[in-house]
């Protein structure tokens, strides 16, 4: 007893009957433990008895008299015995020293019957779930060792893609003991082994093919990408691992790598138990007799790292090649300019992106006193026939307010204009400004610009025929008209292309966007170079409030309730915007923005009523976009939905952009959004401003969210389907975006329009950022090198890539083309003299060289000794021969280093930069310097 501890490997003898169970343990049979080993786990002083793990896994209660402690030789299967209480820096400190001195190790794991047989029936229920395959055939002596073919299972348990009886099994226990064993030698492995162990790979579950297998397990196919990701594997693995779980055993034959001589090493592979190897030491070879399962894992030293030197070539093209989707193919719609009156007090897009791509707010008021006095009409229990809803997104201030001497109107003919007309006026030149042209220029050269007006609603009009104001007058037909509001922006700045307004209701200004991109890309007459698109929405006067709660139409709450479960109806808003459209390549240093990628218009034809929506012809109209522009559904990143708010419109969207999305799996979800939660329904300008806002998104690579989503819509069918309804503003996956609106007339006009872009606007941009930064990231995204496959051995294959054989101090010459394609060159270096003969210098002989000895037998290892004087530590450097010895010292890279595996630096170098040995006085310690070409290492042991 007295000898006994916690963690004591011991033998159980002399019980004088079997086991027997908990009382509480049902289906467990009494047990004869006599002649079982354990672990003692820990003691229980009440019942003068010790708690024990026996080596198959069972946990037992023994009376010390019943005890008898092993002794080492009686272990001589093992290296080690890794059990509940064993410590983790004695045996990994141990492991690393047996791991340096054999180049392998055997270890037993405590592992119940019960487990293993679990793990067994685990992998045969993934096998019949076809989760096993078979790898490449030149990847299986990698993975599998020589000579080796398997069934094979890359696995994390722990990940939330593992199936759930894979995260509930032993397997996922077994593969923490592995995660544990790396811990254990990752603080020990750099000075005994020579390498640091960074990360290790998943668990590998490996089974024999059977006869009846070969069908069913062909080898699989490879590309470059499997090729370069194995080959940096191998050129990483250290350490490989092997768990044999059983229920047969097996051979393990180990045998030096390549065409090396020496006796081959045969371990029996039984269950229960791991072996480590180390793979610059050992190939190996297993057998497996019967029915058999083991776990794999293969711990890695660090990937190669790379610091870039200088960028030289057209480094401006960096800034063109980010990654995402290209720009749609052939003639491109480039918009040059933008400009926006929205809600929240949006004035321009710049406060529009802060107001909704950042802060997501709600910018919806109680509807101004300066516009109406809305308490004669506030009738919230629709009794009186007034409107049920007093909010609104009042969007432009001062809406009465126009600079009429700027185009030059008189004071009488502007107080009589429509505020819309007003607007227009303003807001278009704005973009059209931005575009390239301005007043001045027009006057004196007309150009065959276009304008297009979106607009549903005639406020001023039906002010005037209600007798509120007065349009009496010559001017007075012009100044309600609504063709006006389109022909009036082209007369006074003298644009001679089309100019129309139209109205589709809802639709009106997406439509506006599909015909003004018509109308550039006819060629037959005089070419179009530009156009101006605006959509609009004003509210005048409290009339189409009272209507639309009449007809129910509008919320109770006053909000666009997009996607939400409480969705019951729309909420108006007032919104101006425009944007100018180029015929032109997109460039972003010449004013482009972003592109109009495609759109397309049609009509629900007869369907269940006049105002119903058509799932099927929305469908048709988003699918007849992504084939003008010649995309799959994965292309696009974003969708801007009508989402007015009502409980049925929504869902009917949603699976009609749904069906078209999902004809190609897809593996991020296709983020969703709606601008009316934010800025309420522009009715006429809806389409357009949802247009805007998907511009604004791609020119960020970021998605806005939706306001008002706290519970999802019932009716709403995505079930499976990768879709994400935005509630937080999310960033795009790559540099360059696609994102698509649709807007619905409800007489029956369906539009869509795909925005394009490229994030020109975040310093994540490729435009943005600084060369190098660009070139790293262009670098990261290049396809997979493309590797020559030289024989079975990897390291004897041909990469176009980087070389993860190099050393840490080889030049590369990276060259990337036009496509993306990355090439790296190897420099070569002038021949460095390391030296032949090699010279030990400290405080022990007063910093004067005296020569190594070079070793009999390992060549490039050099011999001295050190004697430690009355200080109790000596510092000591290498030195070369040559002339000037002063320039050739090897040194470590700190001072007064003790550490054997520290860089060991070559050139001129302080004496302060030196080993320290620290002994007793008189001891002496043999110093072992190793060094070929840039190969070097140092050690020293006390004779």
């Amino acid at each position: 007893m007295a000898n006994l501890r916690a963690g004591t490997l011991v033998e159980i003898q002399g019980l004088p009957g079997p086991a027997q169970p908990v009382t509480d343990a049902s289906g467990i049979q009494a047990v004869d433990l006599n002649g079982q080993k354990a672990q003692l786990v820990s003691y229980d002083r009440d019942a003068g008895r010790w708690i024990a793990a026996t080596f198959n896994g069972s946990m037992i209660t023994v009376d010390p008299k019943y005890i008898r402690q092993l002794a080492g030789e009686e272990l001589s299967g093992y290296d080690f015995v890794f059990g509940p209480k064993s410590d983790f820096d004695t045996v990994g400190a141990e492991l690393a020293d047996v791991l340096a001195t054999k180049g392998y190790a055997v270890m037993k794991l405590f592992v119940a019957d019960e487990d293993a047989s679990d793990m067994v029936a685990c992998a045969k229920r993934l096998e019949a779930e076809d989760q096993f395959s078979r790898l490449a055939v030149e990847f299986e002596s990698g993975y599998l060792g020589k000579e080796s073919t398997a069934k094979t299972l890359l696995l994390d348990p722990s990940s939330s893609e593992a199936p759930a009886h894979v995260a509930d099994s032993p397997l996922a226990t077994m593969d923490q003991n592995f995660g544990a064993i790396c811990q254990m030698l990752g603080p020990h492995s750099e000075e005994s082994l020579g390498f640091e162990i960074y990360s290790r790979t998943g668990l590998l579950l490996r089974m024999p093919l059977e006869e009846s297998d070969e069908d069913r397990y062909p080898p699989a196919e490879l590309d470059d990408g499997d090729a370069e990701s194995y080959m940096h594997t191998m050129c990483r693995k250290k350490l490989t691992l092997l768990q044999f779980v059983g229920p047969t055993s097996g051979t393990i034959t180990l045998s030096l790598p390549g065409d090396g001589e020496g006796g081959d090493i045969e371990l029996q592979a039984e269950p229960h138990t791991v072996i480590i190897m180390v793979n610059s030491r050992y190939a190996y070879e297993y057998d497996p007799t019967g029915e058999n399962l083991a776990l794999a894992t293969f711990m890695l030293s660090p990937p190669p790292v790379y610091t870039l030197d200088q960028i030289e070539g057209d480094v401006s093209a960096l800034g063109m090649m980010g990654t995402g989707p290209p720009p749609p193919p052939g003639e491109q719609i480039t918009i040059g300019g933008m400009y926006c009156r929205y809600g929240s007090g949006s004035e321009g897009r710049e406060q529009l992106w802060a107001s909704v791509g950042n802060a997501a707010t709600d910018g919806l008021v109680e509807v101004p006193f300066l516009r109406w006095d809305h308490g004669p009409y506030w009738d919230p229990e629709s009794v009186r026939g007034g409107a049920y809803t007093k909010h609104g997104s009042f969007g432009i201030e001062a809406v009465e307010m126009f600079d009429n001497k700027f185009f030059e109107i008189s004071p009488g003919e502007a107080r009589s204009m429509d505020p819309c007309q007003r607007q227009v006026m303003e807001v278009s030149y704005i973009a059209l400004m931005e575009g390239g042209w301005d007043k001045r220029s027009l006057q004196r050269a007309p150009a065959n610009i276009g304008h297009f007006v979106g607009i549903d609603k005639d406020d001023w009009l039906c002010m005037s025929t209600a007798g509120m104001i007065d349009l009496s007058g010559a001017t007075g037909a012009a100044a309600a008209a609504n063709a006006i509001t389109s022909n009036r922006f082209s007369y006074s700045m003298n644009l001679k292309g089309a100019s129309m307004t139209i109205d589709t209701a809802c639709s009106s200004s997406l439509v506006c966007t599909h015909v003004s991109k018509l109308h550039l890309r006819y060629k037959d007459n005089e070419i179009m170079p530009a156009s101006v698109v605006n959509g609009l929405n004003l509210m005048l006067f409290p009339g189409p409030f009272v209507g639309c709660c009449a007809a129910g139409m509008l919320s109770h709450e006053g909000r666009c309730f997009t996607f939400n479960s409480t969705a019951d109806g729309y909420a108006r808003g007032e919104l101006c915007g425009a944007l100018l459209f180029k015929a032109k390549q997109f460039n972003p240093d010449d004013g482009g923005l972003c592109c109009l990628a495609g759109s397309q218009t049609n009509q629900d034809g007869r369907s269940a009523s006049l105002t119903a929506p058509n799932g099927p012809a929305q469908e048709k109209c988003i699918a007849a976009v992504l084939k003008e522009v010649g995309l799959t559904p994965t292309e696009v990143d974003c969708i801007e939905c009508h989402g007015t708010g009502t409980s049925l419109g929504g869902p009917i969207e949603v699976g009609s952009f749904k069906k078209v999305m999902s004809v190609t799996p897809r593996v991020e979800p296709l983020v969703t959004g709606a601008h009316k939660s934010n800025m309420a329904h522009g009715e006429g300008g809806a389409g357009l401003c949802g247009f805007f806002k998907c511009c604004t998104m791609v020119m960020h690579c970021q998605a806005a969210a939706n306001c008002h989503l706290k519970t999802k819509n019932p009716h709403l069918d995505i079930d499976g389907f990768p879709c994400q309804i935005l509630s937080e503003v999310v960033v795009m996956r790559e540099d360059s975006a696609y994102a698509g609106v649709s807007s619905f007339g409800f007489g029956g006009t369906n539009a869509h329009g795909e925005a394009w872009g490229r994030n020109i606007m975040t310093s994540r941009g490729a435009a943005q950022q600084d060369p190098q930064t660009a070139f790293q990231k262009r670098l990261a995204l290049a396809p997979p090198a493309e590797i020559t496959m030289i024989g079975g051995d990897v390291m004897e294959w041909e990469t176009t890539g980087l070389d993860p054989r190099g050393d840490p101090s080889t030049r590369w010459t990276v060259f990337i083309d036009d496509d993306g394609v990355a090439e790296w060159e190897k420099e070569e270096e002038d021949a460095v003299d390391y030296g032949d003969e090699f010279f030990i210098q400290g405080t022990s002989n007063n910093w004067q060289p005296e020569a190594l000895e070079q070793h009999e037998s390992i060549p490039g290892c050099w011999e001295g000794t050190i004697t430690i004087g009355s200080s109790g530590e000596e510092e000591f450097q290498i030195v070369a021969d040559g002339e000037n010895q002063k320039e050739r010292v090897y040194s470590p890279s700190q001072p007064g280093c003790t550490l054997k595996a520290a860089i060991i630096n070559f050139g001129a170098a302080g004496r302060e930069m030196s080993w320290l040995i620290r002994g007793n006085p008189g001891e002496t310690y043999k110093v072992e310097f190793f060094q070929q070409d840039k190969h070097r290492s140092i050690m020293w042991l006390k004779q």
